[in-house]
């Protein structure tokens, strides 16, 4: 007769219908004995089946009354809070992202009160962040008092806005363009340009831009100033476009319209095909976004036909260096001269060889091992090369000149010191969003005279 239990355990047989008959210990203590266990196995099951509150929406003691962000354009943006609590507060914090490029920030707010309590606390647009029209703040609180009440606010979400200016929009594909001024057909021919350069640097970059992406169209450079670098107004330097965050880019329509926005657009896709652990060098990254124009900018091909016919032109070294792009002696070869480099390279050696540089970036290469790989050439065989097909000697890597104040290649604009803006520190621009710029530098002084004109334009890195 079959039979199931364990040695010296209860032991059931079948019998009958099926029906089980006790052998052994009686079945009633049993049962009683289980019915503590099945009671508790319910009650754990009608908890875990019950909604959960989560832990920012717990009961607390702490209740807020007011939470809301205030647009301090352009210094940036005030967080205020206010609250009530049954103990005066101990710690009140305002947790922070910057998208899409900022990581995660906290800072402790400035409170009065004790039971009814308000806090603030200003992020200023500078000192290692900028906050562009279209940046998106993502913000919450947490709340402890003195008695060990604890409060965590929802997330909010905050727009930033020029509010100067009331803008209009024009969209196209994944494209948004925000404008004031000017006609409509005139937007809509920023737009296409826009729109345009993702299609055709992205093919050549064999990448993609999803993502939505903004363009903030200002009617001069003047106008576009305070809400790309409030405060950093420096003498002698006009910025006409700007990449603070790799989904952005900033122009005004002084001139050059639809080619300083090919340049800056070519950035975000830059930036989107070489996202990586290094990023590029100076000169590949600028030089891509001046190829990418329809034409160079005058004072960039003055600049680079002068140091030809000189043989003073930029090595690979200064090129990679921060200081060719941002000191007004070079800017303008350093961008007429990377462009020209990169124009070659792909002429030269084909769009698919160049996307696979690009890619050998993204993946984690130094600029010397990346162009071996791809090439077969370090920076210095690219730079002979280069050298050569415009009837210049090649160079030896010892012989690197710097260009000096008394052979100032003609279009290039006297040196103005502390030209320049500073780049936001911890934005993507690279790893996150470069800082990208392109500055007009007004000639000064004996320059002015020897001219006979006020502006030279130039394009510069912010870095």
């Amino acid at each position: 007769m079959p039979r199931s239990g364990e040695r010296g355990g209860p032991t059931l047989e079948v019998r009958g219908r099926g029906r089980l008959s006790p052998r052994g210990p009686g079945l009633s203590a049993l049962v009683r004995a289980a019915a503590p266990l099945a009671v508790a196995v319910v009650a754990l099951f009608a908890l875990l089946a019950s909604p959960r509150v989560p832990a920012r929406a717990q009961q607390s003691a702490i209740v807020v009354q007011s939470d809301q962000a205030e647009n301090d354009f352009p210094a940036g943006v005030t967080f205020r809070l206010t609250f009530s609590a049954p103990s005066p507060p101990k710690e009140v914090r305002v947790n922070y992202t910057l998208a899409p490029d900022g990581t995660a920030a906290t800072a402790i707010a400035q409170c009065s009160g004790t039971t009814t309590v308000s806090c603030s606390y200003a992020l200023a647009s500078g000192n290692g962040i900028v906050i562009i029209p279209g940046a998106h703040i993502t913000y919450h609180w947490e709340i402890t008092d003195t008695g060990g009440d604890r409060l965590v606010t929802p997330d909010k979400l905050y727009v930033h806005q020029d509010t100067r200016f009331t803008f209009k929009t024009l969209k196209q594909a994944n494209v948004t363009l925000y404008y004031y001024a000017g006609t409509q057909s005139a937007a809509q021919a920023v737009l296409d340009a826009a729109v345009q350069t993702i299609r055709a640097v992205g093919a050549l970059e064999q990448t993609q831009v999803t993502f939505p992406v903004k363009v903030f169209l200002y009617r001069t450079a003047q106008e576009m100033q305070p809400a790309i670098a409030p405060g950093s107004i420096n003498p002698g330097v006009t910025i006409l476009g700007e990449v603070v965050y790799s989904d952005t880019a900033m122009v005004s329509a002084d001139i050059d319209t639809l080619d300083i926005t090919r340049h800056e657009v070519a950035h975000i896709v830059t930036g989107q095909a070489t996202k990586g652990p290094y990023g590029l060098p100076a000169w590949l990254n600028e030089g891509i976004s001046v190829a990418s124009q329809q034409q160079v900018l005058g004072s960039q091909k003055d600049a680079l036909d002068a140091a030809i016919r000189a043989d003073r032109v930029l090595s690979i070294t200064q090129l990679s260096s921060s200081l060719a792009g941002s000191s007004a002696d070079t800017v303008s070869l350093f961008y007429g001269e990377s462009g020209a480099i990169v124009k070659h390279l792909i002429d030269v050696h084909g769009a698919a060889k160049f996307a696979e540089l690009l890619r050998t970036f993204k993946d984690g290469s130094t600029p010397d091992d990346a162009f071996r790989k791809v090439y077969g050439f370090d920076q210095l065989g690219l730079e002979n090369e280069w050298r050569q097909s415009v009837g210049l000697p090649a160079r030896t890597a010892a012989a690197t000149p710097a260009p000096s104040s008394t052979s100032r290649a003609v279009g290039q604009a006297t040196p103005i010191p502390g030209a320049g803006v500073a780049a936001p520190s911890g934005s993507r621009g690279s790893g996150g969003a470069n800082g990208l710029v392109i500055a007009v530098i007004a000639a000064l002084g004996a320059l002015v005279a020897l001219a006979g004109f006020g502006a030279y334009t130039t394009l510069r890195r912010r870095l």
